[in-house]
């Protein structure tokens, strides 16, 4: 009878310990979560971007999504170049193919809703995350005490910890200082100095238009400078020449839509490398200009 109470325990300490081995390298899926950042803006679209340290001998990862519904995705590794990857539901399978670091960057408006005049934030994490609200935004209920709250240029940043968490806020109306209230005719300004304001902006409007219009980039310099450059390169470029020679990556996008987004990424970088163009982080878009 002891023997069989013996050998009984011991096989359910193994199939115990089978369960937990699994649930650990199930749980690890080769890869682990460095940062998770979000920013909110006062439309209440979230930008998400997480860094992830993936194991090398891993060719894919599957990383959840904070939401079904995500735009803008951009995947990178360390050396700062796209990944493929593919999206079923909310999981999203990254094809890392021996990278060491993952960057997933994404905005989505489903995390947030609206109700008169209070925002409200709702998410569910199993990691740690930060989360940067709108500028002068009011808290207004925490459904806990996150693990730190720090406030810079009027924006609060909250550290959660693994959770669900709530978060509501309100944020300023905008509103028009109207300064000319109780103005006096010793405050008139006479009229002769008021013409001679509005010819000199007129002049200055004029002068300045002749200046950009000769500053116009010379594409014809370019081609010949590169003449390595592809004929989508040169399309590119043409582009950014006959809009002022400036425009963001999703201005090209729209305007060659039969090319790939990966394509076009590292056609910009691309371009980027050979010191033909700048690439600007510009809100949360990216603007091309010429050099």
């Amino acid at each position: 009878m002891k023997h069989y109470v013996r050998k009984s325990t011991l096989t359910i300490l193994i199939l115990i310990l089978a369960v937990y081995t699994f649930s650990c390298v199930h749980a690890n899926s080769g890869f682990s979560i460095e940062s998770t950042s979000l920013q909110i803006y006062r439309d209440g679209l979230a930008y998400v971007k997480q860094t992830l340290t993936v194991e090398e001998l891993y060719p894919q990862i599957v990383v959840p999504l904070l939401s079904t519904s995500v735009e803008n995705l951009v995947i990178i590794d360390q050396n700062q170049k796209p990944l493929d990857y593919e999206i079923s539901n909310n999981n999203l399978t990254v094809f890392t193919l021996g990278s060491t670091q993952v960057t997933i960057e994404y905005e989505t408006l489903a995390l947030t809703n609206k109700e008169a005049e209070v925002w409200s934030l709702n998410i569910d994490y199993s990691f740690s995350t930060t989360v940067s609200l709108p500028k002068n935004s009011t808290v207004i209920y925490l459904s806990e005490m996150p693990n730190a709250i720090d406030t810079l240029d009027n924006e609060i940043t909250f550290t959660l910890h693994p959770n669900q968490w709530e978060i509501s806020y309100i944020l300023p109306p905008s509103s028009i200082d109207d300064s000319t209230n109780g103005r006096t005719d010793q405050n008139l300004i006479p009229i002769e100095y008021f013409i001679l304001v509005i010819g000199s902006i007129i002049l200055l409007i004029i002068l300045l238009f002749i200046f950009l219009k000769r500053r116009k980039p010379n594409v014809k310099k370019i081609f010949k400078a590169y003449p390595q450059l592809s004929k989508e390169d040169k399309a590119v470029i043409q582009f950014l020449a006959d809009n002022d020679g400036n425009a963001f990556e999703a201005e090209i996008r729209v305007a060659f839509p039969d090319m790939p987004r990966t394509s076009l990424w590292r056609l910009v970088r691309r371009l980027e490398r050979l010191e033909i163009v700048d690439v600007n982080k510009i809100g949360l878009e990216n603007q091309v200009k010429l050099r």
